[in-house]
């Protein structure tokens, strides 16, 4: 896990609207307990309709990839930008926000050797917390679990193995924070307070390097 910093030059007011957008794009009612939002890399980029989403995907396209191309030669795209504010409804506990995972993609499947390395971005005005287990899948498939890399795996991490906790900061001063880390490697969870999140997801399949995300 390591934190870097990416300065995307973008006033508070512009990341204000651009969560407001995705979540009346996914929930527009306002007056819900729970409403959340996204936008996928593999969507066309938002035109007229989302101002404020097209000039942070803009953003965020330019400095992020050029950031990590440079510091880690390593081609990253766009995964995902989502928000989610309010208390979530039962549907969205569990697995889902509470248990460690690790996460797949069709080219490490076929490949043994390539894992997935993700940056994940604190878009929001509070500090975001992730949980990870401090070990790989490599060490757990030492210990004897059965981990296949095709599906989305919901992990149980055996007993006595630490848990830590990291925060990324607050977005501030035009600069996101973001944590590196290899998601189809380490178990890991997000959590949320009923502020919610705003995070944007980048990712690179790549060679699998333990000491550099």
């Amino acid at each position: 896990m390591r934190l870097h910093f990416f300065h995307l030059g973008l006033d508070q007011s512009v990341l204000s609207r651009a969560r407001a957008q995705l979540l009346d794009r996914v929930t527009p009612d306002r007056d819900a307990r729970f409403r959340s939002g996204y936008l996928l890399g593999a969507e066309e980029a938002p035109g007229a309709e989302m101002p404020a989403v097209a000039q942070l995907v803009r953003a965020l396209d330019d400095v992020v990839v050029e950031a990590m191309q440079a510091d880690t030669g390593r081609r990253y795209e766009r995964s995902v930008i989502k928000t989610a504010v309010g208390p979530p409804p039962p549907a969205h506990e569990g697995v889902q926000l509470t248990g460690f995972r690790l996460d797949t993609q069709p080219a490490i499947t076929v490949d043994p050797g390539l894992e997935l390395a993700r940056v994940l971005l604190n878009l929001g005005s509070a500090p975001h917390r992730m949980r990870y287990a401090a070990i790989d899948r490599f060490q757990l498939t030492e210990r004897g679990m059965s981990l296949p890399r095709s599906d989305y795996q919901v992990v149980d991490l055996p007993r006595g193995v630490e848990r830590r906790t990291i925060e990324i900061p607050a977005y501030r001063g035009g600069t996101a924070f973001g944590l590196r880390f290899w998601a189809s490697a380490v178990p890991h969870t997000g959590i949320d307070a009923e502020t919610g999140h705003f995070l944007a997801s980048y990712e690179a399949v790549a060679d699998y390097d333990p000491e550099r995300p």
